[in-house]
């Protein structure tokens, strides 16, 4: 039986041009959980699932069912339950369960049973409902790899992360959140929420100053949230032979959090036009290097977006995202539409950081050649009273060690940095 099920895993993962996929919601026994399959419609299935108490992916595959949907569901992998090939794949993944199901008439709900592998008498009841479905980029691969490829997709912003978009991932975050005490920032209040699966602590805007509705933003902020917690969840899945197991820098025991649980976010500006925070932390779910990271993130309070810093300062400078990367951009153009396109700090700017920067430590300005850094990763933060932070920001692996915050100044000081719509986030500099 073994092989069978082996044989089946291997048959399903060729590319197809594409393919419905389908979300169901439901019970797996007494657990809460949310099912990702392909459309029964087009024969063989495979696909993933989520217990919600936990957030991690589960692979499930085809077996040969000829009146019911027949699935094979991995176990973790393992030094003894996995076999190896030469090149250190895994040729024969675990198999930890067993499900037969039942359309029904309308085709929306899926009814049945879940055994496990070695005790095929003992079941537990598994009743599911469509709760939403994607069609699958062309080209994707028919298997849970293929499938789980959505948090790239939602990782890189291809699409809005919405029910409709992402449906099965997007039913994940449906869990009860942790609040924190609210908080007051410059006039608005805002607290922080934990997801009690991944741990760490964002933010959500209770009110704003000018008594404005936050509902925009916060729809941005949980949307940023749960692309951490999808990271995090990630690395669970890693512990599955069927999302790319390969043992090196995971645990043997089902995975790991990769340290997304000691992720620090922290909230730098709050207006009611500008919300800005920082994420800090060091992240690895294998791999050469563990993520170093302290990135800063800048929104636009009104819609909710990336705030295009080129509305700011004159010189904020727009380059090609893809393609000829030195191609000469049109920057009035750029603004139009700012997600297009990379962004960094232009000449004027890192040539004012370069005269105004007085390192606190000589020693260590030089070892970390701060002059060549600045010119390459300037990067800033708002902070209250309307004062700008130049930092350094995107510096990779042990070199993270040389992030520092390098220069604060008030935006009103600095007229002649500013584009014309500067006063247009920060109306203060009109009085």
């Amino acid at each position: 039986m073994r092989q069978l099920i082996v044989a089946a895993i291997l048959l399903i993962t060729t590319p197809v041009l594409a393919l419905d996929a389908i979300t169901y919601k439901g019970t797996l026994g007494r657990s809460d959980i949310i099912v990702e399959l392909t459309d029964p419609a087009e024969g063989m299935m495979t696909g993933r699932y989520s217990y919600l108490r936990v957030g991690g992916d589960i692979p499930l595959h085809n077996r040969d069912g000829i009146d019911r949907i027949e699935l094979a569901e991995e176990a973790p992998c393992s030094e003894t339950t996995c076999i190896f090939d030469a090149d250190g794949a895994v040729t024969e993944p675990p198999i930890g369960g067993l499900w037969s199901l039942d359309i029904s008439a309308d085709g929306r709900q899926l009814s049945g049973s879940w055994a496990p592998a070695d005790k095929p008498g003992k079941t537990l009841d598994v009743t599911l409902t469509e709760i939403g479905r994607r069609t699958l980029p062309a080209g994707t691969e028919a298997s849970p790899m293929g499938l789980a490829d959505a948090f790239m997709q939602i990782y890189a912003n291809y699409a809005p992360f919405t029910a409709a978009t992402f449906p099965y991932d997007f039913a994940k975050m449906d869990v009860a959140l942790t609040e924190g005490p609210v908080q007051q920032l410059d006039g608005s209040s805002f607290r922080f929420v934990s997801d009690p699966r991944s741990v760490f602590a964002f933010p959500r805007i209770v009110a704003l100053a000018d008594g404005s509705s936050p509902e925009t933003v916060n729809r941005a902020l949980a949307a940023r949230h749960a692309t951490i917690n999808l990271a995090a969840f990630s690395c669970l899945n890693t512990a599955y032979a069927g999302f790319s197991y390969s043992g090196y820098g995971i645990s043997m025991d089902g995975g790991s959090l990769g340290d997304f649980d000691g992720e620090n976010i922290a909230l730098a500006y709050l207006s009611p036009t500008v919300l800005g925070w920082t994420e800090s932390g060091s992240t690895w779910c294998g791999g050469a290097h563990p993520d170093n990271h302290f990135n800063s993130f800048i929104i636009d309070v009104r819609t909710g977006e990336e705030l295009a810093l080129g509305r700011v300062f004159k010189d904020w400078v727009a380059t090609a995202r893809i393609g000829d990367y030195e191609a000469v951009v049109d920057q009035a153009a750029a603004l139009e539409a700012p997600e297009l396109y990379t962004w960094a700090a232009g000449q004027s700017l890192v040539d004012y950081v370069l005269d105004n920067y007085a390192p606190g430590d000589a020693g260590f300005a030089g070892e970390c050649d701060m002059d060549e850094l600045i010119t390459t990763n300037l990067g800033l933060r708002f902070a209250s009273g309307d004062t700008v932070v130049f930092t350094l920001e995107g510096l990779p692996h042990v070199i993270h060690a040389c992030t520092e915050d390098l220069l604060t100044v008030s935006l009103a000081d600095i007229p002649q940095l500013l584009a014309p719509t500067a006063s247009d986030y920060f109306p203060a500099l009109l009085e």
